[in-house]
């Protein structure tokens, strides 16, 4: 990372200024200066700056342009789309995230090797999605989402891909066993 080292914006009066909240135009990315570096010391903190100088800001048309942007530069972000391993064009798919990947992959593969075609992918990126999500979900007719929590990854994609995703939670602290996970995906499977 590039840290800041001089001012980056000249004041109409001619002055040159360090403006903590000046972004790349690009990546929407603001700069960051070492915090006590002569000149470019600025505020830092939960409270909403103003864009540009990045002084404390209660306008409402400033936290409205602030989130905006926030939400922006995570939208331009540039993630890997999904890949999805389905060699048999199956109708159910597995989708995990993190942790769940060894026992998700485990699981896919004592199904496949049964006879089951079950399609399997596994998300690296959550915030953005990757671009062809929505795409890749739409191709299945079962998502299954395990999850070491109440369900949160399978609410996300209910909401921003309008899919019934199905749950399966394990909240007690444990791994899931992989034969556990080839036992509920197998019902998932054959539901209707």
């Amino acid at each position: 990372m590039q840290f800041a080292q001089n001012f980056n914006h000249v004041l109409d009066d001619g002055t040159e200024v360090f403006r903590p909240y000046k972004r790349d135009p690009e990546t929407l990315a603001r700069p960051w200066a070492i915090p006590g570096t002569p000149g470019l010391e600025h505020r830092i903190g939960g409270i909403e700056k103003q864009d540009g100088t990045g002084n404390i800001s209660y306008d409402p048309a400033n936290h409205d342009f602030m989130v905006r942007t926030r939400q922006a530069k995570i939208d331009g972000i540039d993630v890997p789309d999904i890949e999805v391993d389905d060699p048999d064009g199956a109708k159910t798919l597995v989708l995990g995230w993190g942790s769940t990947y060894g026992p998700i992959t485990a699981a896919v593969r004592r199904i496949r090797k049964e006879g089951g075609r079950i399609a399997q992918a596994h998300l690296r990126h959550l915030n953005p999605f990757p671009h062809n999500l929505g795409d890749a979900l739409a191709r299945y007719e079962r998502v299954v989402v395990p999850e070491m929590n109440l369900g949160q990854l399978a609410t996300l994609i209910r909401a921003k891909y309008l899919v019934d995703a199905h749950s399966y939670n394990q909240v007690n602290g444990m791994p899931f066993k992989a034969e556990q996970l080839a036992t509920a995906l197998k019902e998932a499977l054959h539901a209707h």
